[in-house]
């Protein structure tokens, strides 16, 4: 256990540290992991200091960190770890205990529907296609990232997600890499900074006012 999560720790380091600067092979990461650093800043610098901002900046911290590990490894190996996944089920479950506590059943029973709803748009698309459009490990981690945000803005996750992945799609072709549909650039990353931007602003918040 203390093997595999000090090789996850370094192939972490490694991809944040390479991403950051824009070197290969994650040249194209550089706006995932930007966006991360910038989120968490925009965190430790806005609002009052009290005991929910602990709260919300330490879970914050945690969600940044597998967000991170979830990056790094379908960057490299095109997959979503099922730990990483149960983990940020988990820590977005102990999310609403803490600071939205009434909410609990609801976001259990969003979770169970954007899990259902994804998996059969999974199901269709390649029905029609022949290929997978989205990955199993994608299904579940929309799922575990509905504990975190809920329903509502998950919209705006898969908006972020795709504007971010045509960027990334953008530097790997500038870069003379060749992209088909089925040749495509792992989407977790993607999803990942969607749901982090989700969470850290609240985008359906912001836009209504």
């Amino acid at each position: 256990m203390i093997a595999e999560l000090r090789k996850t720790a370094t192939r972490t380091g490694h991809y944040l540290t390479r991403s950051l600067v824009c070197r290969e092979p994650y040249r194209d990461q550089v706006f995932v992991v930007w966006l991360l650093v910038f989120g968490l800043f925009w965190i430790l610098l806005s609002g009052q200091i009290d005991q929910r901002w602990i709260a919300y900046f330490s879970l914050s911290v945690a969600l940044a960190t597998l967000l991170a590990a979830i990056c790094a490894i379908d960057a490299r190996f095109g997959i979503i770890p099922d730990k990483l996944v149960a983990a940020t089920a988990a820590s977005g479950l102990l999310a609403v205990w803490l600071l939205e506590p009434d909410e609990l059943t609801y976001r259990i029973a969003e979770v169970v529907i954007v899990g259902i709803a994804m998996a059969a748009f999974r199901a269709i698309y390649r029905w029609i296609r022949g290929y997978d459009g989205l990955g199993f490990g994608d299904v579940k981690f929309l799922a575990a990232a509905t504990f975190w945000i809920g329903l509502r803005p998950l919209p705006a996750l898969l908006l972020i997600a795709v504007v971010s992945a045509l960027a990334s799609a953008f530097l790997l072709k500038s870069a003379r890499y060749e992209i088909d549909g089925r040749h495509a650039i792992p989407f977790g990353p993607h999803l990942a900074v969607g749901l982090w931007l989700a969470w850290v602003f609240d985008p359906i918040s912001f836009v209504l006012g």
